[in-house]
């Protein structure tokens, strides 16, 4: 009974086509949404991994801002070497900061850092490494050089289109004032822009970042630094190593644990997955209809050939395995042809979907996030193991009725017109 089950998946090539088709655009939105929930859950990762164990450090009272007014006040350079001396601390990372009018009363960061180094997002505390749209990130060879990435709110502000990448430049003028901004008596400087970043953050996208040298050198700064990043070798050390910062450090420095990660995993991660599982519910309910329709269409078609093979003594639990075996390979078609459609498009319609049914549900300072997550198509055990599940669940759900309706029938009723 199950080898005419799958011999019955072929009978009509037509509806074979037709039903894969309608079963695949559930199954699709499925492997979407499961895409989004996944790379949100890895952008919260890295986060974790960038801050749970990382203290920030800078001036006592101060933003550590150098052309920022009240607020100009910065570590001093031996504070570096200090803090590398301290028992499990794995890393500190020097920052340097200041400011830059854009348009009205707005204005953008502009961080100098090691090539090597994190790209922290200043109003997004410690996010991480931003994800490059166009052109290339900083590397070592880029040090003491005039040149800069920026986030996609500054390249929108400025003009830079992806193309010009490379090419493109971006002058800032250190006379230029603002409420917040004083004027420093320095020649304006241009700096090519190599690399566009996407943070996910509204503001993080409005920074600027230039290597530490030619940010010293740009903005006469010889030496202080305006924030100290200092990770721990773990999380566990972590309250050691504050201890320690504070003792050595408390008269000159502010110590700040940061709580970024708490903010975005309350608000953007939970509100992505929440839609992402509702997104995944109603994949599942628009398989169980696909199949119900289905299957109860092949039921009442059938219904002459069903009697005959009860009337021949086949058995209802042989008869609803061959239908339970027809509706499974159904599913499985829909799901195959789902996930070749995924492999070659699911980037594109992910970053798609989220525009259109995600973002507009994220705090309005998270609307950009779509451009910084890896929406990639991604294939796993996981992901295998969900379209299993999603066959199985809608081959029995919209089989349940259709099977009744089976068993149910008698040999001399599906005959009768015979």
């Amino acid at each position: 009974m199950i080898g005419i089950g799958v011999r019955n998946l072929w009978r009509s090539k037509l509806r074979l086509v037709l039903v894969a088709l309608l079963i695949g655009a559930p199954f699709f939105l499925l492997l979407v949404m499961q895409s989004i929930g996944d790379a949100v859950q890895r952008q919260t990762e890295t986060l974790k991994q960038n801050v749970n164990n990382t203290l920030q450090l800078r001036a006592r009272g101060s933003m550590g801002h150098v052309n920022m007014v009240g607020n100009e006040a910065i570590l001093p350079q031996d504070a570096l070497a200090k803090i590398k001396g301290i028992e499990h601390v794995a890393r500190v990372e020097p920052y340097l900061l200041a400011m830059t009018p854009t348009e009205g009363h707005n204005f953008a960061m502009i961080v100098g850092v090691d090539p090597q180094d994190t790209r922290r997002l200043e109003s997004h505390g410690e996010a991480g490494n931003p994800k490059i749209l166009f052109g290339r990130d900083l590397t070592e060879e880029d040090r003491g050089k005039q040149i800069a990435i920026v986030g996609q709110g500054v390249a929108k502000w400025a003009g830079i289109k992806p193309e010009d990448t490379g090419r493109a430049t971006l002058t800032l003028d250190l006379k230029r004032t603002h409420p917040v901004i004083f004027a420093l008596d320095r020649h304006p400087v241009t700096l090519t822009v190599v690399g566009v970043y996407a943070s996910g953050y509204v503001f993080g996208d409005m920074q600027l970042f230039m290597p530490i040298d030619t940010f010293r050198e740009v903005y006469g700064v010889p030496e202080g630094i305006s924030w100290l990043y200092v990770r721990a070798d773990s999380a566990e050390n972590l309250p050691a190593v504050e201890r320690q910062l504070r003792a050595m450090l408390g008269d000159v420095a502010d110590i700040i644990s940061p709580t970024t990660v708490a903010e975005f995993q309350t608000t953007a991660t939970a509100a992505v997955q929440r839609l992402a599982n509702g997104g995944i519910g109603l994949a599942a309910a628009l398989m169980v209809v696909v199949v119900f329709f289905v299957m109860l269409l092949v039921v009442r078609e059938r219904a002459w050939e069903i009697g005959t093979l009860k009337a021949l003594g086949a058995s209802d639990s042989g008869i609803v395995a061959s239908f339970l075996t027809e509706a499974v390979l159904l599913c499985a078609v829909g799901a195959l042809a789902a996930a070749i459609l995924f492999g070659l498009l699911g980037g594109l319609l992910a970053q798609l979907v989220f525009g259109l049914g995600v973002s507009p549900f994220l705090p309005s300072h998270y609307s950009t996030l779509a451009n910084s997550l890896s929406l990639s198509p991604r294939f796993s055990a996981a992901t295998l193991g969900i379209l299993i599940g999603a066959c199985l669940f809608a081959a029995l759900a919209g089989s349940a009725w259709g099977i009744r309706q089976l068993v149910r029938l008698s040999p001399m009723e599906a005959i009768r017109h015979e």
